[in-house]
């Protein structure tokens, strides 16, 4: 039974190397991927035959001769409509949704207004979502899984923390593994920021990297050694909630990172100053076009401090590239360029990148560790393609 037993483990992570090697690469030949992988033809021949009755592969042509003639090699890639995941972020104000092939290739997107509405309410959306994808699905299994971005604390997919959305008691995780007998991963938003730059983006060619999400509040996601790095309790890279120092000791002492650098922050501050109410990102994006003299003082103050929020994550984790995911900042880019200076100025030489599309990284993110769970292949490096 022993023997047996390891056999079968033995041929699994074969089959998930030959898996690996044809999601990894566009276009690839069986001899390339015995090659590669330095497994005889045969056995090369015997996983690919496994797989391509799966429906999983998809031959697109051939390839180039040998100098010693014969036949062309056939080349195959990731038959992408092999099935598709649905991702969600629940953010405050809005419900981004996205679609992905199994390649990671999206199919859909759609940014929902949910300002108001109670977690019940958005799961009346997510539902209405979810049967849409039903009655347009042209793929061979249909829904392989569902992800969710948290922007909270998360572990074990559970939410232990939602600041900005009352969970009411709604297990999402339970209810639509249930509903749909698929597997259902809940994550952290900076966290997935992270995951899509390791899976998606630059950060694929880097060991060590790290992602800080300033949105309502202020978060990082942590990839060391490939591997993303929670902490106990899910709580690592909440650095929004760090305490912020100043050299007057009289102030609050329970002043949070984030009460003075996030997005609601800024608006706090301008919204006191001007005496106008429910501002929004938006707002100030047009404000700061007009010459607000408001409006820019903040932003000044704003790259100020998160300039040094950022040189302190580098000193501490020392990765070998940093990106930021902020819509603000993606909206103004002058605010990006101020940022890389304040660092440089403090002596920081890690790189800084700024997200682009940054509504689409926790989605890809979720993509990501979705179809590793769908495929089993959690511990395996997957280069995910945003088209064909």
């Amino acid at each position: 039974m022993t023997n047996a037993t390891g056999r079968e483990l033995f041929h699994k992570q074969n089959l998930d190397l030959v898996l690996q090697q044809i999601f990894n690469n566009k276009n690839i030949s069986r001899i390339d991927i015995s090659r590669t992988l330095n497994l005889n033809k045969s056995t090369v021949s015997a996983l690919y035959n496994e797989l391509d009755e799966k429906g999983i592969l998809k031959e697109v042509g051939s390839g180039e001769s040998t100098s010693a003639g014969g036949r062309k090699p056939v080349l195959v890639k990731i038959n992408e409509r092999y099935g598709y995941t649905m991702n969600f972020d629940l953010g405050f104000r809005h419900l981004h949704v996205m679609g992905n092939y199994v390649n990671g290739k999206v199919f859909y997107y759609q940014r929902i207004e949910v300002g108001g509405r109670n977690i019940h309410q958005i799961v009346d959306i997510i539902d209405q979502q979810l049967a849409a994808s039903f009655q347009n699905d042209q793929t061979k299994h249909g829904l392989f899984g569902i992800g969710f971005s948290i922007h909270g604390i998360v572990q074990d997919n559970q939410i232990l923390n939602s600041p900005f959305i009352d969970m009411d008691g709604v297990d999402l995780a339970d209810r639509y593994s249930t509903k749909f007998d698929v597997p259902v991963i809940l994550e952290n938003e900076a966290n997935l920021s992270g995951i899509y730059e390791r899976d998606f983006n630059d950060g694929r060619d880097k060991d060590n990297i790290v992602a800080i999400s300033i949105h309502k509040g202020i978060g990082a996601g942590i990839v060391l050694d490939k591997q993303l790095y929670r902490g106990f309790n899910g709580e690592a890279g909440e650095i929004g909630r760090s305490l912020m120092f100043t050299e007057n000791f009289t102030d609050n002492k329970n002043d949070k990172v984030e009460d003075f650098c996030s997005e609601d922050a800024i608006i706090d501050q301008v919204e006191a100053q001007t005496k106008r109410q429910h501002l929004t990102r938006e707002d100030l994006v047009k404000m700061n076009q007009a010459g607000d003299q408001i409006v820019q003082k903040e932003l000044v103050h704003f790259t100020y401090a998160i300039s040094r929020v950022i040189y302190n994550v580098a000193i501490s984790f020392a990765p070998e590239e940093l990106y930021i995911n902020s819509p603000l900042i993606e909206a103004i880019p002058a605010l990006f360029d101020d940022v890389v200076a304040n660092t440089q100025k403090l002596g920081m030489k890690i790189p800084i990148r700024l997200i682009v599309h940054s509504g689409y990284a926790t989605l890809l993110g979720c993509c990501s560790l979705v179809t590793h769970r769908v495929l089993n292949m959690d511990d395996y490096d997957l280069a995910f393609e945003l088209k064909e």
